[in-house]
C-alpha cells in the first residue's frame, strides 16, 4: 500500500521556503559555496554515498532510494569568515599621456572585507513501495560577498561585489535493481548579481586636457598647449574626482543532474554524480555617477572648440547585461562500513571552472564592455571522513578536504580573490526520537595566502573601457563553519 500524502508532510518545506530570501545572502571564499548539508559538513563534504536523510539530494539524489517513507531536512549554516587584504602599493596609471602614475594607497594599509552570514537549506524526499522515489532540494550553489572600503587602494578595480544564487531541484530516483539506484533531475537556477567600483574621471579630464593640449601646439598656441599640459598633470590622479558605476542583473536558467548508487555487498556503496552547467545572462541596469566638481576652467579647456579633445563627458545610464555559465562538475564517492559502530567514507570532486574565461559587462548603449580577466583552470576537491556509532542515539563524525582554486595567480582578481582550501571539520547527529535527529557540525576552513596583482585594462580588447589602475597585495582568509540540521521522518 502506498504512503498517503497528506498536506502536513509539506509544511516543513514550505516553511524553508519561506527562509529562502535569507539564502540568498550568501558569504563564502570565492565563487563556489560549498556547505549544503550540516550531516556531510561534519565530515568535510566526504559522505556522499552515506545516504542517511534527505540531504543527499546534493550530494547524490540516487540516495533517496535507501529512505523509506517521506523524510525532512532543514539546515541552516552559519559562515564567520576572517579576511584581510594588506596593500603592498596600488596605483593607477594613464598609459600614452607621459604622466607618471600616481599611488592610490599607502603600502601597508589593511582592511577586511568579509562579514558572516547565515545561510539555510533544504530537503524533501518520498518513497512508496514501486521502487521509485521523489525528492526536491532547494539549495543555495554559489554566490559571494565582497564590500572593500571606499578609499581602498583597488577602488577602480572594485568596491563591492555580490553574486546570490539559489537552485530549486527536483529528482526522481529508481531502484533498478536490489543493488544499483539510478536518479535523475532538473536544476531551476536563480542567480542575481551586484557590482560597484569607483571610476577616476580625473583620467578622463586630463587625458581630454592632454588632447587639447596637442591640438593647441599643432595649431601654433605653444603657451596655451603648455597651461593645459599643466593642468592635466594638476588633476590625473586626485580621487576628489572620483566618480562610480553600479551595475546589477538578474536571471532564471535550466540545467540537469543525474546520480547513481550501487551497493555491491552490505555495508559498501559506491556513487556517482554529475551536475550540468547553467547559462545565465543576468540582464539590468548600469548606473553612473559623474563629480560635479570640475573647475569650470578645465570643464571650457576640455569641452570648447576649436580644442575640445572630449565630446561627450557623461556617461549615459543604461541597460547592462552579463553572461555568466557555472561549471558542471562530477563526483566519485564510497562508504565503507568497517565495523558495526564505524564507517569509513571519502570523495572526489572534478569541476570545470575553466569554462570561466572572462566577466564582461556589456553595455545597452556605445560606451565599451567592461572586461575583466579571470582565465579560469579545472579544480578538484579531495575528502576523506569517518563516523563513530558511540550510543544508539549519537554518531560522531570527522573530516579533512584539500580544495584546489580555480584561480590563477597571474589573474586573481578582487572579485573572486579564491585560492586553495583545507578545511577540518567535526560533526554529530543525536538521535533524540524514532522518527527524528539533529546533526551538528563545526568546520575551519583555511585559504592559503594569496598575492595579487590585478590591472584594469580590460584583457588587452579595444575599445577599452579601464580606469588602467593596478592593485597590488595578499589577502590572508579563513572562515569558520557551525552547521546545524533538523532531519525528520513522517
Amino acid at each position: 500500500m502506498k504512503t498517503p500524502c497528506h498536506a502536513g508532510a509539506l509544511r516543513p518545506l514550505l516553511a524553508a521556503l519561506a527562509l529562502l530570501p535569507l539564502a540568498l545572502n550568501v558569504q563564502a571564499a570565492g565563487y563556489r559555496f560549498g556547505t549544503q548539508s550540516a550531516a556531510a559538513e561534519g565530515t568535510a563534504n566526504a559522505n556522499g554515498a552515506e545516504a542517511a536523510d534527505a540531504s543527499t539530494l546534493f550530494a547524490n539524489p540516487a540516495g533517496i532510494t535507501r529512505l523509506k517513507g517521506w523524510n525532512f531536512s532543514g539546515v541552516i549554516d552559519y559562515v564567520d569568515p576572517k579576511t584581510r587584504f594588506t596593500d603592498q602599493g596600488s596605483y593607477i596609471s594613464l598609459p600614452g599621456s607621459g604622466l607618471a602614475p600616481r599611488s592610490t594607497s599607502a603600502a601597508g594599509d589593511t582592511m577586511s572585507f568579509a562579514k558572516a552570514q547565515p545561510v539555510p537549506h533544504a530537503y524533501l524526499s518520498y518513497q512508496g513501495e514501486d521502487g521509485l522515489a521523489y525528492g526536491l532540494g532547494v539549495f543555495v550553489p554559489w554566490g559571494t560577498k565582497l564590500n572593500y572600503p571606499a578609499n581602498w587602494g583597488g577602488r577602480y578595480n572594485l568596491q563591492s561585489v555580490e553574486l546570490k544564487s539559489l537552485s530549486i531541484n527536483p529528482n526522481v530516483a529508481w531502484k533498478a535493481t536490489p543493488e544499483l539506484s539510478l536518479a535523475a533531475g532538473l536544476n531551476l537556477q536563480y542567480m542575481e548579481g551586484k557590482l560597484r567600483r569607483a571610476v577616476p574621471y580625473a583620467s578622463v579630464y586630463a587625458a581630454g586636457l592632454l588632447n587639447a593640449a596637442h591640438q593647441a601646439a599643432a595649431a601654433g598656441a605653444p603657451g596655451l598647449a603648455l597651461q593645459l599640459q599643466q593642468q592635466a598633470a594638476q588633476i590625473f590622479g586626485d580621487p576628489s574626482y572620483d566618480g562610480s558605476i553600479a551595475v546589477n542583473g538578474k536571471d532564471w536558467g535550466l540545467g540537469f543532474n543525474v546520480a547513481l548508487l550501487w551497493e555491491p555487498a552490505a555495508g559498501t556503496r559506491v556513487g556517482l554524480s554529475y551536475r550540468s552547467s547553467v547559462g545565465h545572462k543576468l540582464k539590468g541596469h548600469a548606473d553612473w555617477t559623474q563629480p560635479s566638481n570640475l573647475p569650470a576652467t578645465v570643464q571650457a579647456a576640455i569641452t570648447a572648440a576649436p580644442y575640445n579633445g572630449v565630446s561627450a563627458l557623461d556617461h549615459n545610464d543604461s541597460d547592462a547585461s552579463l553572461a555568466v555559465r557555472t561549471p558542471e562538475s562530477l563526483s566519485i564517492h564510497g562508504f565503507q562500513q568497517l565495523t558495526p559502530t564505524i564507517a569509513v567514507m571519502g570523495d572526489f570532486t572534478i569541476t570545470r571552472d575553466s569554462r570561466l574565461k572572462q566577466l564582461v559587462i556589456d553595455f545597452a548603449n556605445s560606451t565599451a564592455d567592461s572586461t575583466t580577466a579571470e582565465h579560469w583552470k579545472d579544480s578538484t576537491k579531495v575528502s576523506v571522513g569517518a563516523q563513530w556509532k558511540v550510543l544508539p542515539s549519537l554518531l560522531l563524525r570527522t573530516g579533512f578536504s584539500k580544495d584546489m582554486s580555480p584561480v590563477p595567480s597571474a589573474t586573481r582578481s578582487p572579485a573572486l580573490p579564491d585560492a586553495a582550501r583545507t578545511w577540518y571539520a567535526l560533526g554529530a547527529n543525536w538521535a533524540f526520537m524514532d522518527n527524528a535527529s539533529v546533526d551538528f557540525s563545526f568546520g575551519h576552513v583555511k585559504l592559503k595566502d594569496a598575492s595579487m596583482n590585478a590591472t584594469d585594462d580590460g584583457d588587452g580588447t579595444q575599445p577599452c573601457n579601464c580606469a588602467y589602475s593596478t592593485v597590488r597585495g595578499n589577502y590572508s582568509s579563513k572562515a569558520t563553519i557551525y552547521g546545524v540540521q533538523f532531519n525528520y521522518k513522517f
